[in-house]
């Protein structure tokens, strides 16, 4: 017969697992989905394999206070920096040039990070920052997606997990903590409906090809009408989406860091 306790546990392990599942299949779908955008990317399945890899690497990070910290706070300024040297130097100097050039920029984007992000910890640091750092994070997920935001509101789990590391071991009242629950759901909303505005203005600038794109998929001439029509639904349905996400994503982990430290204190990080 199970204990209260262990049925408090076991249902926060089922809950757990089901949100790690969704970083793998999200995963799935997007690097399917990638490889319908760029030619480059490979074979769909392939593709949707290593997004799936990708997905189960990101819930490992998820997971560890430190290493979540150093992925999505402290490394991403460099490798953009990285990507953006290289490629600007690609146009006028050879690709091992460009590669030194991008090596170049990472470093610069070290320093940064080192007189910028270090002294201010990611779990104590303002929320203006924590928002220019999802923003950030939208942006960059925005470009890989070709301005399609098809996968930004997984952010929203991103930012339930911090929620729970910020959190777990505060003393502030309930009613605070639901405060600032609502505050980081709303605000990956927002975020997410601001994406979505630069999406339906990149579709209104090339409403005529993807039109004629709809037609040869689908054998079915549609409006500009319908066109925005179906983008308003998949808009609101994504707003939807990344209100549930980031508000239970938040809830579980919180509730499952809080368990795991009362019963093991010693083990939390």
């Amino acid at each position: 017969m199970l204990t209260q306790e262990k049925k408090i546990g076991l249902k926060l392990w089922i809950q757990i697992t089901l949100l790690a599942l969704v970083m793998p299949v999200a995963g799935a779908f997007t690097g399917w989905y990638y490889s319908l955008l760029v030619a480059e990317a490979g074979h769909p399945y392939y593709s949707a394999l290593l997004g799936t890899v990708i997905g189960i690497i990101i819930d490992v990070v998820c997971y560890y206070e430190n290493l979540f910290s150093l992925v999505f706070y402290k490394m991403p300024i460099p490798v953009v920096m990285f990507f953006i040297f290289s490629e600007l130097a690609s146009f006028f100097v050879g690709r091992l040039a460009a590669m030194a050039i991008g090596c170049c920029g990472g470093a610069l984007g070290v320093l940064i990070v080192w007189v910028l992000i270090v002294p201010n910890p990611f779990y104590t640091v303002r929320k203006r920052v924590l928002i220019l750092v999802y923003i950030f994070l939208s942006l960059i997920m925005l470009g890989l997606m070709q301005g399609v935001p098809v996968s930004n509101f997984l952010l929203g789990i991103l930012a339930g997990n911090y929620f729970s590391l910020r959190y777990v071991d505060s003393v502030m009242s309930r009613a605070r903590l639901r405060r600032n629950l609502w505050a980081v759901t709303i605000m990956a909303a927002t975020i997410l409906l601001l994406s979505e505005l630069i999406f339906v203005w990149l579709i209104w600038q090339d409403s005529v090809n993807i039109l004629n794109y709809l037609y040869d998929v689908f054998g079915i001439r549609f409006s500009k009408l319908h066109l925005m029509l179906m983008i308003d639904v998949f808009g609101v349905l994504s707003v939807v989406i990344q209100l549930f996400i980031t508000y239970t994503s938040a809830i579980v982990m919180y509730r499952y860091r809080s368990y795991k430290s009362s019963i093991s204190p010693q083990s939390a990080d």
